[in-house]
């Protein structure tokens, strides 16, 4: 519920007031007048700060590059492709063949030749290696056959003959020699299987045709493009405001009639000193009033607010000294 703050009595008592209930109401004004009357009442009021407008340019958004991308155009065609190629395939008869049974020569007959040793045996003789010769000697021999003198040396050679040599060896000699024996071996046979070529294998050639079929493919008709285009800045004209006086509160001398609190008992005119009846009521400020706390204009002079519990106990004891 909305209520008037009330300051009643003399300055002192309201300041010896303040003080005590300083940490019960905060919002309570921190200098009350000080030539305050006996039955008059105060308001504090809030004054509106005020502002300088002027306007400016900003920019409500920047210059950037837009771009249209137009997508590439294809166009469907047909092309023709060889599925599978000519050739030729070959249908192959296999050979046919007969298993038969046959006896064949594994060794042929042959005559083996065995030789049968000499017999030997050994003797020992004496041979002459050399054979009695005649010849010269120097000198003198006794029994030589023929004696000559040379009249120029003086020497005399005798024809003598030299005593044959001889030497006994010992030989092998054959008493009964070699002999060539003639063998025979016979001819060796094996049966064996085989497997005769009865038929021979035969292919026959078939020609296979050429096929051909066709697909789709897809060719570029119109590459994609990419058109840009710049975006222009766009700026606004907004209207600022510059702070020329800051927020204030003020006492105001309000009617006491109006004020509404419980246990309070407002004074009759008789109570009222002559002062507070003769005294003009302040000049009007400048400015706009709000209610107390809020952002609410008030027409008149008057001031209202939601008075707190401590707020109201205040107001009936400083009306109950006033009395």
């Amino acid at each position: 519920m909305l209520r008037h703050t009330l300051l009643c009595g003399s300055a002192a008592a309201l300041i010896s007031a303040s003080a005590a209930l300083a940490g019960d109401a905060e919002w309570f004004p921190p200098d009350p007048p000080n030539s305050a009357a006996a039955g008059e009442c105060y308001a504090r009021v809030r004054i509106a700060p005020e502002y300088d407008a002027y306007s400016e340019q900003v920019t409500t958004q920047d210059s950037y590059e837009r771009y249209t991308v137009a997508p590439p155009r294809l166009r469907e065609e047909r092309r023709e492709y060889i599925s599978r190629e000519a050739g030729m395939r070959y249908i192959v008869t296999e050979p046919v063949y007969e298993t038969v049974t046959e006896t064949v020569q594994v060794r042929p007959a042959y005559v083996e030749y065995v030789v049968e040793p000499a017999v030997h045996d050994t003797v020992t003789e004496t041979i002459m290696v050399r054979e009695p010769r005649m010849v010269w000697r120097r000198g003198y021999t006794p029994g030589a056959q023929m004696t000559r003198f040379d009249s120029e040396t003086g020497e005399v050679w005798c024809l003598v003959e030299e005593e044959g040599e001889y030497r006994t060896v010992t030989r092998n000699i054959v008493v009964q020699p070699a002999q060539i024996r003639e063998v025979e071996h016979p001819a060796e046979y094996a049966t064996i299987t085989r497997d005769v070529l009865v038929q021979e294998a035969r292919f026959e050639q078939v020609p296979i045709e050429e096929l051909r079929d066709t697909y789709r493919i897809q060719v570029v008709d119109q590459h994609a493009s990419v058109d840009s285009h710049v975006v222009p800045v766009e700026t606004e004209t907004v209207t600022r405001y510059s702070l020329r006086t800051e927020e204030r509160w003020e006492w105001r001398l309000v009617d006491c009639e109006d004020i509404e609190l419980p246990g309070y008992n407002p004074p009759t005119s008789t109570e009222i000193p002559a002062v507070a009846q003769n005294r003009a009521a302040p000049a009007p400020q400048r400015g706009n009033t709000y209610l107390y706390g809020t952002d609410v204009q008030v027409q008149d002079d008057s001031y209202s607010e939601e008075v707190p519990v401590a707020q109201a106990s205040y107001s009936t004891r400083t009306s109950r000294r006033a009395q």
